[in-house]
């Protein structure tokens, strides 16, 4: 499932985050690639997750992990709207269409050139994350970290189910 080519592809994929992070929210911020996937990836208040199947049946999801600061970031900026004006419904919809923007960025990640099909996302609470991250490793892991909280982006690449 995870197709990490060269170091240009990474380049691409953070510089990609970046410009997608802007779009979603007005603001600047740099992603960066973790190397060695050993970042403690706890869940986070808004943990979206986004399975994929590819041709081939390999199974795998992205998900992203964003703690309410950011939520609350992207809600204002793509509903043109205070803050304080926000509901939590609001931070849903904006983090499950942040979730569908990261992972058009990481697809570069996933399946090569074989057909990919992408799922829905949805709203990972505790029970469902622990169920994910025991049944999956994190095969790419980018972060863009604000003084506030660390965002993740993971490619999370399933166990074979088969025995």
């Amino acid at each position: 499932m995870i197709n990490l080519a060269s170091a240009h592809e990474i380049e691409k994929v953070c510089a990609s985050l970046s410009r997608a992070w802007h779009f979603l929210s007005g603001a600047e911020r740099q992603f960066i690639f973790h190397i060695e996937p050993q970042v403690a990836l706890a869940c986070a208040e808004f943990s979206y997750f986004m399975p994929v199947i590819v041709a081939d049946k390999r199974t795998g999801g992205i998900g992203v992990l964003m703690q309410r600061s950011d939520a609350q970031a992207v809600a204002a900026h793509m509903f043109g709207s205070d803050v304080s004006a926000l509901a939590d419904t609001d931070l849903h919809d904006a983090c499950a269409e942040a979730c569908n923007v990261f992972s058009d960025c990481v697809a570069l990640h996933i399946g090569g050139n074989s057909d990919i099909h992408i799922g829905l996302p949805f709203l990972a609470g505790p029970a469902e994350y622990a169920q994910i991250a025991s049944e999956s490793i994190p095969a790419a892991i980018y972060s863009g970290c604000s003084l506030q909280a660390p965002l993740y982006v993971v490619v999370y690449q399933f166990f074979s189910h088969a025995h």
